[in-house]
């Protein structure tokens, strides 16, 4: 029941991603034309889990680097379910600089409040709480995603 349930969930956002990014770069000049989306703002991208940024945010990431963004990742998890996390961690950066996000502009989030357990539910308030922090310490304008196994 719960791999059906987490089935579910998992096709309904990559559905929901699919058709919310359709001809992301055509909406994002649209976007930058109206001042929405203005060169040189500080975006932040929060995820889950490494491979996030790439399996969910990938053409994102790359728009909103053509527009000069600077951009910034948080991530709550080392990805540790299958005791790969060393090696998650560091393919989490690898992978967030050929998007283009710095490694110094990179922070994850590993420690025992965040399990990378389908089975254990995050505490809502204290993900918002360390959200809120890395936005303020970091003067982050631009929220851009959060994907989570809350």
């Amino acid at each position: 029941m719960e791999a059906l349930c987490l089935g579910c969930v998992l096709a309904a956002v990559l559905t929901w991603g699919f058709l919310c990014f359709w001809d992301s770069a055509e909406r994002m000049k649209t976007a930058e034309q109206a001042g929405l989306l203005k060169s040189g703002s500080r975006t932040l991208l929060v995820i889950a889990h490494p491979d996030d940024e790439a399996m969910f945010f990938a053409p994102t990431v790359l728009g909103l680097a053509r527009l000069k963004h600077r951009m910034s990742l948080l991530c709550f998890s080392a990805g540790n379910y299958y005791n790969q996390g060393e090696i998650r961690k560091k393919e989490l950066l690898q992978s967030c600089d050929v998007l283009g996000i710095p490694t110094s502009r990179v922070m994850i989030i590993d420690n025992s409040d965040f399990p990378d357990d389908p089975g254990v539910q995050w505490d809502t308030e204290r993900v918002a709480n360390i959200l809120l922090q890395h936005v303020e310490v970091n003067d982050i304008n631009l929220d851009c995603k959060f994907r989570a196994n809350l």
